[in-house]
């Protein structure tokens, strides 16, 4: 498989014409090029696989060439595991659990980027930016390749915990052709860079028996397998993909809210690693501490103005409560189990972190994920 040549932008828009599943994005200097989400066909064309990040100088000549679109063994007919040929050379790769950073050379400095361009995440990766760094990616990329890595750090997790920052050089490619350099070419660049090259490991006799091992794996993410041919897959660990989803489900507070409220949060815990579900427990606690506060509070008062006529009851004495409690106590009022009602109106509001937010004041407790 050879990767189509790319020189200007003009190269890609033709190809992404009309098309809601890409975006050009117009930056201070540079233009990006990427996917925003995968339908049947998106890529069915060999310039598509390449708009995953792709990066143009303001005059419109290809600027930057990170990876380009490959996919899940078994996600396409052409990945299917008994559809691997692991007989032709082909090299198995750690896949590592961080963002993917290249250079570019913008108004003449070497910055770093992620697939959007200049983001948060890259900035932060740019404290990697050492002088041996500055220098070998300055000369690639003058030189017409694009050096890109992976970069992992305690506060870029995705979902495996790093006790260090690191840089890691996974491929350099050419930046108009697409062709990716040898494992011997990275190896020299990564040494005088001073930077680690992705690991490799050990393969397997098929890719039935490979996407099976890679499955099993336990303690990073899975593989990435480039085979001679041009041929790229990748295989995420079961472990792995569960601890995602279950990351997944407590990033946003109002997921973990109704997870907790719901009791659905202890089938999550045994997925965490233990500082997340440490977290999690503590903000469960929080959250029953303050609902049962807050039935108390409704109970109390619901009880203690029981014989009170209901006009009176309206138009009087629920006007004391909070206006976020006055519904609650009418339902109350009704028969309805004061549980029940508080459990059941924080769930039904928890849609959004704005709803959540109007709505704290039922429980009090407070997410930092």
């Amino acid at each position: 498989m050879t990767h189509p040549t790319i020189t200007h932008i003009n190269d890609v828009l033709p190809h992404i014409d009309g098309r809601s599943d890409f975006i050009v994005a117009h930056k201070d200097g540079y233009s990006v090029i990427d996917y925003v989400y995968s339908l049947a066909d998106s890529f069915d064309d060999p310039i598509r696989k390449e708009c995953r990040g792709l990066k143009f100088s303001a005059d419109g000549s290809i600027l930057a060439r990170p990876l380009h679109k490959f996919f899940n063994i078994g996600e396409r007919p052409d990945t299917q595991a008994g559809a691997l040929d692991f007989d032709q050379q082909h090299t198995v790769m750690e896949k590592l659990d961080g963002s993917m950073i290249h250079p570019a050379i913008v108004v003449g400095e070497v910055v770093f980027m992620t697939r959007m361009g200049r983001t948060d995440v890259a900035f932060k990766a740019e404290r990697h930016q050492t002088a041996d760094v500055v220098r070998a990616c300055r000369t690639l990329l003058y030189s017409g390749y694009t050096p890109i890595f992976e970069w992992t750090a305690p506060d870029n997790r995705i979902v495996i915990r790093h006790d260090d920052s690191q840089l890691t050089l996974l491929a350099i490619r050419n930046t108009v052709t697409g062709y990716y350099t040898t494992r011997d070419f990275c190896d020299a660049w990564a040494i005088d860079m001073g930077v680690a090259l992705v690991p490799v490991h050990s393969s397997a006799s098929s890719g039935i028996d490979f996407a099976a091992y890679a499955r099993t794996v336990l303690g990073f993410e899975g593989f990435v397998v480039r085979f001679d041919n041009g041929l790229w897959v990748k295989a995420k660990g079961d472990d792995y993909v569960l601890k995602h989803k279950a990351k997944d489900s407590i990033l946003q507070e109002k997921n973990i809210l109704q997870l907790v409220l719901s009791g659905g949060l202890d089938d999550v815990l045994p997925l965490l690693d233990e500082a997340d579900a440490d977290a999690a427990r503590s903000y469960r606690d929080s959250v029953e501490a303050g609902v049962s506060k807050t039935v108390a509070d409704l109970s109390r008062f619901v009880a203690a103005n029981e014989n009170v006529p209901q006009k009176d009851f309206a138009i009087d004495h629920v006007r004391r409560l909070p206006k976020i409690l006055q519904p609650l106590a009418f339902t109350i009022r009704k028969g309805v189990d004061a549980g029940e009602a508080v459990r059941v109106r924080i769930i039904a509001t928890a849609s959004s972190q704005t709803s959540v937010d109007e709505h704290r004041e039922l429980h009090n407790a407070r997410w930092a994920a």
